[in-house]
């Protein structure tokens, strides 16, 4: 495989991997609106609160993998153009090793404080 054909499908697979990531901001939308209606509605039970809560975590699960998959996808190209010998691949190898990357630290840790926020909209009392 040539390097540009490994190049070409690492941004297929990104295209596919963000159309799925696409969806999944709607979805933490869609948690965010059910969290504050529960938030300004005074007779919301506890049902409701649970099922909003588990929507959200399972939602922020879903954004994680989502990251995940976009991570395996760069180190499957890193790894491809090492092992075809391309002078990218050093390069792309710092892309994989930071935490600032697809599927790091700091996205991990903005997943987390979303969820977070969400539940404490749903879990505070007015």
């Amino acid at each position: 495989m040539t390097e540009y054909q490994i190049f070409n499908m690492m941004y297929v697979g990104f295209i596919s991997n963000s159309m799925y990531f696409v969806g999944l901001v709607l979805l933490t939308w869609l948690g965010f609106r059910m969290a504050n209606n529960i938030y300004n509605s005074p007779d919301a039970n506890m049902a409701a609160k649970i099922f909003t809560s588990v929507y959200c975590v399972l939602v922020g699960v879903q954004l994680f993998y989502t990251q995940q998959i976009g991570a395996a996808i760069l180190s499957t190209a890193v790894t491809s153009l090492g092992d075809i010998g391309a002078a990218s691949a050093d390069r792309m190898t710092t892309y994989t090793d930071s935490p600032l990357s697809i599927g790091g630290t700091l996205q991990t840790i903005f997943i987390l404080l979303v969820v977070v926020f969400q539940l404490a909209i749903v879990w505070q009392k007015k």
